[in-house]
């Protein structure tokens, strides 16, 4: 875990949590990165100085950065009518703070999204984002608090909600309450909009049974699985090969069969030690 301060506290530090940037941030940038005539185009030469960090490393790396970061802000700073695209570019900005493992000024770019963003899907994916770096950090309580902001929400994708309650459910279990967890990845594997979701759900919920040295409730979640999502998977399009491949890379394909394998093994050697 990297630290123990809350990120919502770090984020309250920044200027720009939540908040548009200040006045000096928005001199230094109004310095340092080229103005273009419109949102789209400032959003773009941010994009082409994104794509070139996956040709630098080391120094060089954090330098184009930098830069990347510095152009995606900029969209806010030039172009502050155009909201839409100024939230897609915040969202961008804090993509890569967060591989950077800069927590706290990602959480500020994810806000800033989250709070621009009504209307699009960027609102949603912000704030599952700052719901995963608190779950990273193993603040349970406020990665919950923000996966069950998203699951609640009309506005948000299907998809995205789905999602949302599957971490949720995640939360759930780190924080004990078994039965909440069950029910909120029941929720998705049996009425989830995407398949490739309900199989992740099927999956914690089997192995959340192993957890609890029950194989067979174990096993009836896997049977479920391939109940209702075996038609899809026989299918021969595109979607139906990647559930196809969903159910086989199950977590609890492998694990329920060694923890069979050591049950019955356990019990040979119990048998043995009796025999006279």
């Amino acid at each position: 875990m990297r630290g123990v301060t809350s990120l919502a506290l770090l984020a309250l530090a920044l200027p720009s949590a939540g908040q548009e940037l200040g006045p000096a941030e928005r001199k230094w940038l109004e310095t340092v990165v080229p103005r273009m005539a419109t949102a789209e185009a400032q959003l773009g030469h941010a994009r082409r100085l994104k794509r070139e960090l996956g040709t630098k490393a080391g120094e060089e790396l954090v330098f184009w950065r930098k830069l990347a970061v510095e152009a995606y802000q900029s969209v806010r700073v030039f172009h502050p009518e155009a909201r839409v695209l100024a939230a897609e570019a915040a969202f961008r900005a804090g993509e890569i703070l967060r591989s950077a493992e800069q927590d706290g000024p990602a959480a500020a770019e994810f806000r800033w999204c989250a709070q621009n963003a009504r209307g699009t899907d960027f609102r949603a994916r912000a704030r599952l984002e700052l719901g995963h770096l608190e779950r990273r950090a193993e603040r349970w309580r406020e990665a919950l608090e923000l996966y069950v902001d998203v699951a609640a929400d009309a506005e948000a994708a299907p998809a995205r909600r789905d999602d949302a309650w599957l971490w949720a459910g995640t939360a759930w279990s780190a924080l004990e309450r078994r039965e909440d967890a069950r029910t909120a990845w029941r929720r998705v594997a049996e009425q989830g909009s995407d398949d490739l979701l309900r199989v992740r759900a099927f999956d914690e919920l089997a192995l959340a049974w192993l957890a609890q040295d029950d194989p067979e409730a174990a096993a009836g979640e896997l049977a479920r699985a391939l109940e209702l999502l075996s038609p899809r998977a026989l299918e021969e399009t595109e979607s139906g090969e990647r559930v196809r491949d969903a159910l086989l890379r199950m977590r609890i394909v492998s694990e329920l069969p060694r923890v069979i394998a050591a049950r019955r093994a356990s019990s040979d050697a119990s048998r043995t030690a009796r025999s006279p």
